[in-house]
């Protein structure tokens, strides 16, 4: 393999902190601050840790790009997204389409601009005086860091690199662990999720020994202020361990994505939603969100903001992000079996389309609901888990008994059935699109597989579509390129 660099653009000499939720820390973080000043106290740590969560909640990032947008567009999660928009070129796998191109870019910068941060923070962790951290607190900012420059290289990995079931040894992204200008080497496949494994590792470690949720200490708002409170806002345990089951899956190592998966269901951390949590004759009390599912979350305080026109507001049945009625009514959710599920019932409408045959996921809608399930970006949830558990399962009965419990969870009374691994498969493939349509899961479900089909957006229930495999690999941004002598 030649000797390939890349450059990875660094914007944080004078390190930028944007503005935090209040239900993350209760302290208000400075706009700049050099870091030898910030990372002079406990609150500086936490200012520069608020700002990476806050930074992913931006559009271009998991606000809406890397989840509802432009990765469910290419994981042909959608009918239709629009005409002559970034969305449908998307769609369309026109990667080398300026607007496309431009909105790549801003995923790739935005990820490792957000990684630079966690790094400036881990080398800054290193020197400190660990006395002037309250309790447990610089395990669990240390555990975070970590766990959170895993997840977003792992979200890298699965959007710029060859997929481990095509090709392990194959050049895929730099893992990047140090903060400053340099360039770093290109790393292979297999050598990225080594990495990962490394870093999702050290973080459960130090998360098991001194995070709430795991070791069961309550805080409360007296508690530094209530810092350690809402921790499904922030990189908790079981966050990372769900990401290790995430990343064990991805590399085809069933026996430990079955026991982080294990663990995360039986934790106590995340629970199903109720019926009437769901089923509720007022529309805007509902949880679309499913808010006790949710292991890792973050607050997008632009939520409205950002579905209005995709999957809000005035959606026409030709523009942006729709589902076509038969497909859903005939492929997805079939009317036999699935007219009293949740998700299709109440998570999905065609009330802004001006058209009965075309549909808009619903679950990120915002307008007249309550402060506990608004600004929520669901990025794991406990159906995972259970989806996990079945696609690992060597026994068809067992995996479509861990099927059958989403379903019942979500209002489904026919059980899922299946005579073979072909059909338990096609099963879990649908479950995968009735759960996370909207979230960004489908891409990475296909490419996981090496899958040349999708079931796409289709008229016709029976209809697959043909996907190139070359598109499950996204192009390094030019500028990279140029900049890093990659040649």
């Amino acid at each position: 393999m030649k000797n390939k660099n890349i450059f990875i653009s660094c914007f944080f000499g004078a390190l930028l902190i944007l503005a935090a939720c209040e239900e993350w820390l209760d302290v208000k973080p400075k706009s700049q601050v050099e870091g030898s000043e910030l990372f002079r106290t406990e609150s500086g740590f936490k200012d520069a840790l608020t700002g990476v969560y806050t930074a992913l909640t931006s559009n271009a990032l998991y606000g809406r790009e890397m989840t509802f947008g432009f990765v469910d567009c290419i994981g042909d999660a959608y009918y239709g997204a629009g005409t002559n928009t970034v969305h449908s070129y998307a769609k369309s796998h026109l990667y080398d389409n300026a607007s496309v191109e431009a909105l790549i870019g801003n995923i790739w910068s935005g990820c490792y601009n957000a990684i630079a941060t966690l790094n400036n923070i881990l080398e800054n962790l290193e020197t400190a005086d660990t006395d002037m951290f309250s309790r447990d607190n610089y395990n669990v900012i240390k555990g975070e860091a970590l766990g959170l420059r895993a997840f977003l290289h792992f979200d890298l990995l699965r959007l710029f690199a060859p997929s481990w079931a095509s090709d392990p040894e194959a050049a895929a992204i730099p893992y990047v662990t140090t903060y400053g200008y340099q360039t770093t080497p290109l790393s292979t496949v297999r050598e990225v999720m080594e990495k990962i494994l490394d870093d999702l590792n050290q973080s459960t470690a130090l998360l098991k020994a001194s995070d709430p949720v795991a070791t069961g200490r309550v805080i409360t708002a007296s508690d530094d202020n209530g810092y350690l409170l809402h921790r499904y806002f922030h990189f908790n345990y079981y966050a990372a361990k769900a990401t290790l089951a995430r990343v064990y899956l991805y590399k085809q190592d069933a026996p430990n994505a079955r026991t982080c998966a294990t663990e995360v269901i039986n934790g106590g951390m995340v629970s199903w939603t109720s019926v009437n949590d769901m089923a509720t004759a007022q529309d805007s009390a509902r949880d679309r969100t499913f808010v006790h599912e949710q292991a890792f979350a973050l607050q997008v305080d632009n939520m409205e903001s950002y579905v209005l026109g995709y999957t809000y507001g005035t959606v026409q049945y030709n523009a942006r992000f729709t589902i076509y009625v038969y497909w859903m009514n005939y492929s997805i959710w079939p009317t036999a079996t699935h007219s009293t599920d949740w998700r299709r019932v109440y998570l999905t409408s065609n009330s802004n389309t001006n058209s009965g045959n075309y549909y808009t996921t619903s679950k990120l809608w915002q307008a007249g609901m309550g402060e506990t399930h608004i600004k929520r970006m669901p990025l794991i949830r406990l159906p995972e888990m259970y989806l996990i558990l079945a696609e690992t399962e060597t026994d068809i009965a067992a995996a479509l008994g861990h099927l059958n419990t989403i379903r019942e969870n979500r209002g489904v009374t026919a059980p899922a059935t299946a005579v073979d691994a072909a059909a338990l498969q096609s099963e879990v493939e649908l479950e995968y699109y009735r759960e996370y349509v909207g979230e960004g899961y489908l891409f990475y479900y296909y490419k996981r597989l090496d899958r040349p089909t999708h079931r796409g957006g289709s008229y016709f229930y029976a209809n697959t579509l043909n996907f190139n495999k070359e598109w499950y690999v996204l192009p390094i941004p030019k500028e990279e390129i140029e900049y890093g002598n990659r040649n």
